[in-house]
């Protein structure tokens, strides 16, 4: 992540990167918390911090991205995201 400014999806690339190959989750998860800085973070970065935070423990964490991922999923009308939240957030709450 080094150059001029890396932007909202370059962050978003290199956590998806490193949580899918399961590297530095730690890592990953502050990529995130850059890439979803703002108001208008696209559904499917909140997902991914969401997938993120569970794999790190954080149900309570997970759960609140889930839920910004699964409003915002709702206004775009994207019934995938909106089913994988639904069903993502009542397995953490158990």
């Amino acid at each position: 992540m080094s150059g001029p400014s890396p932007t909202a999806n370059d962050y978003f690339q290199a956590a998806t990167y490193y949580h899918t190959e399961g590297k530095d989750l730690k890592q990953a998860l502050a990529w995130m918390q850059k890439a979803t800085a703002g108001e208008n973070a696209p559904f499917w970065y909140l997902r991914r911090m969401s997938l993120i935070q569970a794999d790190l423990g954080d149900k309570k964490g997970a759960i609140a991205s889930a839920q910004k991922s699964l409003t915002a999923a709702e206004k775009a009308n994207n019934a995938d995201y909106v089913k994988m939240n639904k069903e993502s957030i009542a397995a953490w709450q158990k």
